[in-house]
């Protein structure tokens, strides 16, 4: 068996994750556990932002969808991420949709509490400012993409994204996404039709840039990908 190495991105920590064990158990004191089940929003755009939702298990998708109905996905989140925390800091409505990909378990953490808690804990305070960053680079990276007006080059991108987050690199070069994504998914992270992100998918198949089914992503020729990106 090929030798794996773990991917280099780091994610930003969460509340937990800065806090000492003292304030991180008082803090779930005072949450409370919720599921919800696969195919169930946990919330929509424009809906009133009063709480926050650690992710325990799970899987997330974040997106918006157009007047035209046209989904675009901004994000997929998963256990030890944070959703809802930017209606809870600006007091205005929900910014996109938050759809349960998987059965998802969580703690939820009411405005009330999570506001009071971080005005007198500056290591929880950091830990917010960096997920936030993380999402405004995000979201610089979604714009670039998009503003893409080379179809092969958003979808390149869109790969290489995924890779970054969920991809583990094997010794030969190899990487494997084992979180798994339709070609719906990836259209909708890439701006395009499904129809042409599986035309794109097979031709890359064909020439050995990629292998896809429907449990993982192999990426065959990385350096590749990475050109066909930067076209």
């Amino acid at each position: 068996m090929q030798e794996a190495i773990p991917k280099n991105t780091a994610s930003p920590p969460t509340i937990l994750d800065a806090l000492d064990e003292r304030d991180r158990e008082f803090l779930l004191s005072q949450c409370q556990k919720q599921n919800f089940a696969k195919g169930e929003y946990i919330f929509t755009r424009g809906e009133e932002g009063s709480w926050v939702l650690l992710i325990q298990e799970g899987l997330v998708e974040i997106s918006i969808t157009s007047i035209s109905g046209r989904k675009s996905i901004l994000s997929l989140m998963e256990a030890g991420e944070m959703l809802g925390e930017i209606s809870l800091l600006d007091k205005q409505p929900r910014s996109a949709d938050a759809f349960a990909k998987s059965d998802v378990n969580g703690i939820i953490i009411h405005s009330h509490t999570m506001l009071s808690f971080l005005q007198n804990n500056s290591a929880g305070c950091m830990a917010i400012i960096q997920t936030l960053c993380a999402r405004v680079r995000n979201a610089s990276d979604m714009f670039e993409t998009q503003s893409l007006t080379n179809a092969s080059a958003r979808l390149a991108r869109t790969l290489l994204r995924i890779a970054d987050k969920w991809g583990t690199t094997h010794a030969n070069g190899n990487i494997t996404i084992e979180q798994p994504f339709s070609q719906s998914d990836l259209g909708d992270f890439a701006g395009i039709a499904r129809e042409n992100a599986n035309r794109y998918i097979k031709t890359w198949a064909r020439d050995e840039i990629l292998i896809i089914n429907q449990r993982e992503i192999t990426l065959l020729d990385p350096q590749r990908l990475l050109q066909l990106a930067e076209k």
